[in-house]
């Protein structure tokens, strides 16, 4: 392995992650990678003898980028279908050493596409502390970053094992403290993701090319329990749907911009709720809790619309099963303002 790098090749590091870190993470798919679940699991793998079949299966569909959804092509299904089906041969074996775990799941995976890179996930989880992350486009970005600073790799490292999963997490946690610098608390996940974004990014760039630019939800997670707000009542909120969430997290968004509550419009409203936002991370959910929200519904009354009659449209497309999933784009322009009774004096 490479010795530790010098602080004068971190700070060229960092250097340039600062120069491209706004234009890749303009491109990173958040929605499919949100943290919370992440952080979720990590505590649920410590225990391996009760991680659950269901535990498993949304882990490894996060990992391929198919979180909340049901459609992760074959060789992602496979990959799942043979880690539940090993779980219990896995906790029979009591393996620790972290050679043996990469070892146990590459050989059940055998030479799959995505066999790797699922095998040092799931070691991740069950060693978070001692691992960070990686997979073949995080190893891809520190190699190229490592390169362009004069720093090569020995050839060693350059194989799918161990080796390289323990060099990457030196470099991570090498440049972690330049990054708290400026940004905080939220070092780690927005190192992980701009690695993440800068070794995939090619492709990231061409579907923000065909898409437009990926946007980051102001409110990625809502907790019912502990919703404080300086100028609105979340606590009024009585449904605990997606639409509900959407509405709580545009209330927390507003909570530092109050004055726009009255002033809002359909689309102004669908800017600050991009996907992702509550953990709302499947397109189709995501479409329906938006009308959902903007309808009167089980007695939903979050908005008062300038045209009262576009509302009772919204309620009637929620009520359809054939409704239009686009409606609130054809809408956009809509005047609508927060309904006072969730506004504090």
């Amino acid at each position: 392995m490479n010795p530790s790098l010098s602080e004068s090749k971190k700070k060229a590091l960092y250097g340039l992650i600062t120069q491209r870190y706004d234009v890749h993470m303009s491109r990173f798919p958040y929605a499919k990678y949100p943290s919370e679940p992440l952080n979720e699991w990590r505590k649920q793998f410590a225990d391996p003898q009760h991680v659950r079949p269901d535990m498993i299966r949304s882990a490894l569909n996060w990992r391929c980028g198919f979180w909340q959804r049901s459609n992760a092509p074959f060789p992602q299904k496979k990959i799942t279908i043979t880690a539940i089906k090993s779980w219990p041969e896995f906790i029979e074996q009591k393996l620790t050493d972290h050679a043996a775990i990469l070892s146990f799941w590459t050989d059940k995976f055998r030479d799959t596409a995505f066999g790797f890179d699922a095998a040092a996930f799931l070691l991740h989880l069950l060693h978070p502390s001692e691992l960070e992350l990686a997979d073949t486009h995080r190893l891809a970005a520190m190699r190229d970053l490592l390169a362009e600073i004069g720093h090569e790799l020995q050839s060693e490292a350059s194989a799918s094992d161990l080796v390289v999963l323990s060099l990457y997490t030196e470099f991570f946690r090498g440049l972690l403290p330049k990054m708290q610098s400026q940004h905080g608390e939220q070092s780690s996940v927005r190192l992980d993701r701009f690695l993440m974004a800068y070794g995939n990014r090619e492709a990231l760039a061409k579907l923000s090319e065909k898409f437009g630019p990926s946007v980051e939800p102001i409110v990625p997670y809502v907790d019912w329990n502990d919703l404080t707000s300086e100028h609105f009542l979340p606590g009024k909120i009585l449904g605990r749907a997606n639409a509900d969430i959407l509405f709580a997290c545009l209330l927390l968004t507003l909570d530092h911009n109050p004055e726009k509550a009255s002033i809002l419009t359909v689309e102004g409203v669908v800017e600050l709720l991009p996907l992702g936002s509550g953990g709302i991370c499947n397109p189709g959910s995501y479409h329906y809790a938006m009308i959902a929200m903007f309808g009167g519904q089980k007695e939903r009354d979050f908005f008062v619309f300038e045209d009262e009659a576009l509302s009772k449209a919204f309620t009637e497309q929620a009520n359809n099963s054939t409704r239009d999933m686009r409606f609130y784009r054809k809408h956009g322009h809509a005047k609508i303002s927060i309904n006072p009774k969730f506004t504090k004096d």
